[in-house]
C-alpha cells in the first residue's frame, strides 16, 4: 500500500492589536478576527487606557479575545512588544485597531501557505487601502519580495504580512527605539537570510483616516525611514540603488496587478498604491490623507 503524503498541521496564528481611543473602528477589527474560519487564531488586544467607548466595544464584541488589557502604556511599540511576549502562536502578525482582515479565509490562507512552505519565514499578501467608510481607494500588491529589496525599501504592506515566531525571536523582536517604522525595521532584520513569499490574494484592509499615524507622524516617519534605508549603505552609489530598487518594487506591484487581472481576479481597486500618480489622485479626488 502506498503511504499517503504527510500533511503538516496548520500553525496557530497570533494576532496582536494595539488601540487607543479607536472605538469607532475597533468593532470592525474585532469582528474580522473573530470571524476567521478554518484556522486556530489567538487574538490579543492591548489598549492604552482609552477614554472613549472602547471598553463597551470590547464587552460587546471581544468575547473571542484570548487576553486583553486597558491601561496607560508607553505607546504602540511598547504595547506590541508586550503583546508578542504573550503570544503563543507559531505565526505572528499585528493588525492595528482601525484595520481589519478582508474576509473570513485570510488567516486560513496564511496558515496553509506556511504549512506548505516550511522554509518560508515571512508571507505577504495584498492590502486594500480604504477610506473611513471602508470604500476601496487603492491596492498594494507585492511581487516576489526579497531580503535584498527589504534592505532598501519597505517592499511589503504591514497589514498583510505574517512571520514565524521563531524568526521574530531570532532577531530579538521589535526594536523599542522605533516609534513609527518598527515594521520596516523588524521586516528588514527578519528577512535577512530568510525566505519571503507573496500570496496573490487580498488579506487585509488599511484604513486611511485623519487620526492614523500615517497622517500625523510625518517627521518621525521621515527620520526613521532615512535611518533604515541607509542602514546597509550610504553615498551616491547607495542613493542610486535606493531609487533602482524602489522602481523595481513599483514595477513588480504593477506586474502583480496585471497578472491578477489576466487571471480573472476581481480587484477591489485598480489604483496602485505604489505609484505616486495614483496616490495623488487619491488625495485629491478621494479626500484621504496619508
Amino acid at each position: 500500500m502506498t503511504a499517503l503524503p504527510r500533511v503538516s498541521p496548520l500553525p496557530r496564528v497570533s494576532v496582536i492589536t494595539t488601540s487607543f481611543n479607536q472605538a469607532r473602528y475597533l468593532e470592525r477589527n474585532l469582528a474580522s478576527v473573530a470571524g476567521q474560519k478554518g484556522v486556530d487564531v489567538e487574538h490579543l488586544l492591548l489598549d492604552g487606557g482609552s477614554t472613549d467607548d472602547t471598553l463597551d466595544v470590547i464587552a460587546r464584541k471581544g468575547g473571542h479575545l484570548a487576553w486583553w488589557r486597558s491601561a496607560p502604556d508607553a505607546g504602540q511599540t511598547a504595547a506590541l512588544i508586550e503583546g508578542f511576549e504573550r503570544a503563543s502562536g507559531q505565526v505572528l502578525c499585528w493588525l492595528n485597531s482601525d484595520d481589519y482582515f478582508w474576509d473570513d479565509q485570510a488567516l486560513a490562507t496564511v496558515a496553509r501557505t506556511f504549512a506548505a512552505n516550511p522554509d518560508a519565514a515571512m508571507v505577504s499578501g495584498d492590502t486594500v487601502l480604504v477610506d473611513q467608510d471602508e470604500r476601496p481607494v487603492m491596492i498594494d500588491m507585492p511581487w516576489r519580495p526579497s531580503a535584498r529589496q527589504m534592505r532598501h525599501v519597505m517592499a511589503v504592506p504591514q497589514q498583510s504580512t505574517f512571520w514565524r515566531a521563531e524568526a521574530y525571536r531570532a532577531v530579538g523582536g521589535i526594536d523599542p527605539a522605533f516609534g513609527y517604522c518598527m515594521d520596516f525595521d523588524l521586516f528588514q532584520r527578519m528577512s535577512q537570510g530568510r525566505a519571503m513569499l507573496a500570496v496573490p490574494r487580498v488579506l487585509a484592509a488599511f484604513r486611511l483616516q485623519p487620526q492614523s499615524k500615517t497622517a500625523t507622524w510625518g517627521q518621525v516617519f521621515r527620520r526613521e525611514m532615512h535611518l533604515l534605508q541607509h542602514r546597509h549603505g550610504s553615498g551616491p552609489g547607495w542613493e542610486l540603488a535606493l531609487k533602482a530598487v524602489g522602481m523595481e518594487v513599483r514595477l513588480g506591484s504593477a506586474l502583480a496587478q496585471v497578472t491578477a487581472l489576466l487571471r480573472g481576479r476581481a480587484l477591489p481597486s485598480l489604483c496602485n498604491a505604489r505609484w505616486e500618480p495614483c496616490r495623488a489622485y487619491a488625495r485629491r479626488f478621494r479626500n484621504v490623507s496619508f
